[in-house]
Order: C-alpha cells, then sequence, then structure tokens
C-alpha cells in the first residue's frame, strides 16, 4: 500500500503574475520508511524539505519572486511540520500496538 504526506498551504501574498492562483501542495510517498525509526524520519524530512523547494520555486528574479518563495517555503514547512508530526506519532502507535505482551513470563 502507498502512503503519503500531503501538505498544502494557501499563499495570498505570492504575486498573481508569478504564481496566478495555484495552491502550492506536495505528497510525498513514504512508501518502505519506518516512520518509528529516526533514520526514517530523516529520510522523510529530506523528501519533505525537496518536495517544498520544488513546490514553491516560481522562477523569475527579483525581491519581490524571493520573498514570495521564502514565504511560500515557510508556510508549507509549517503545515509539513504538523504532518509529520502525526504520520510519526501513528507509525510509533502502530509499532506499540503490535508489541504482543505475556503477562505470564
Amino acid at each position: 500500500m502507498k502512503k503519503t504526506v500531503l501538505i498544502a498551504a494557501a499563499l495570498a501574498i505570492l504575486p498573481a503574475q508569478a504564481i496566478a492562483s495555484d495552491i502550492p501542495s506536495i505528497n510525498v510517498d513514504t512508501t518502505g520508511l519506518d516512520l518509528a525509526s529516526t533514520k526514517d524520519q530523516d529520510r522523510l524530512n529530506s523528501k519533505v524539505e525537496r518536495a517544498i523547494r520544488k513546490a514553491c520555486t516560481v522562477g523569475g528574479k527579483g525581491l519581490t519572486v524571493q520573498n514570495a518563495e521564502q514565504a511560500c517555503r515557510a508556510e508549507l514547512r509549517t503545515a509539513a511540520d504538523a504532518e509529520v508530526r502525526l504520520a510519526i506519532a501513528a507509525a510509533r502507535q502502530s509499532r506499540l500496538a503490535a508489541l504482543e505482551i505475556d503477562p505470564g513470563a
């Protein structure tokens, strides 16, 4: 089963000519990652960061575009942090639920 973390953020401050009315979102594949593991959490964070950079790059030059891209990255990062924390918590809970406890041992 393919697992993903989806992050979206409204970006009202982005210039209309650079972004139009698009609301960037990212979809990060977590297949093969054990989010209960610190190593795979780091991998997920790297994937999220790459996706954020890609989603927020609008092209062009100038201070307005740079500011818009920076604001986009900040908003998506904030949204992503919450989603990633939820995914990690769910993975940890799932791992704990899978532990079999033998009271007689």
